[in-house]
C-alpha cells in the first residue's frame, strides 16, 4: 500500500522529535544558566566569608588604622570583593 508523502507513519514522529529536541535543549540551557549563577553566588559567599575571617582576626587598633570598625567588617568585606579597579 502506498501512502501519500504527508501521511507517512513516521513523518509526524520526526516532527515531534524535533520539537522535543528544541524543548530539551532550551531547558538544558536554562538549567546550566541557573547552575552557573548558583555557583557564582556560592563562590562569592565563600570569598566574603574568608575576607570576614581575616578581618575578624585583626585587632581593634589594626582595624582602626584601615578605617573600619568591627561592626562594619561584613560591609567592608563585601565592598572589597565587589570593588572594580579602574586602572588609574
Amino acid at each position: 500500500m502506498k501512502y501519500p508523502s504527508n501521511t507517512l507513519p513516521g513523518a509526524k514522529l520526526w516532527l515531534h522529535l524535533g520539537q522535543v529536541a528544541t524543548l530539551v535543549s532550551g531547558a538544558s540551557l536554562d538549567i546550566l544558566s541557573k547552575a552557573r549563577s548558583g555557583l557564582a553566588t556560592f563562590l562569592s559567599n565563600v570569598q566574603t566569608a574568608k575576607m570576614e575571617s581575616v578581618l575578624n582576626q585583626m585587632s581593634d587598633k589594626e582595624l582602626a588604622q584601615i578605617g573600619i570598625t568591627r561592626s562594619g567588617i561584613k560591609r567592608h568585606a563585601q565592598f572589597l570583593l565587589s570593588y572594580e579597579y579602574d586602572g588609574l
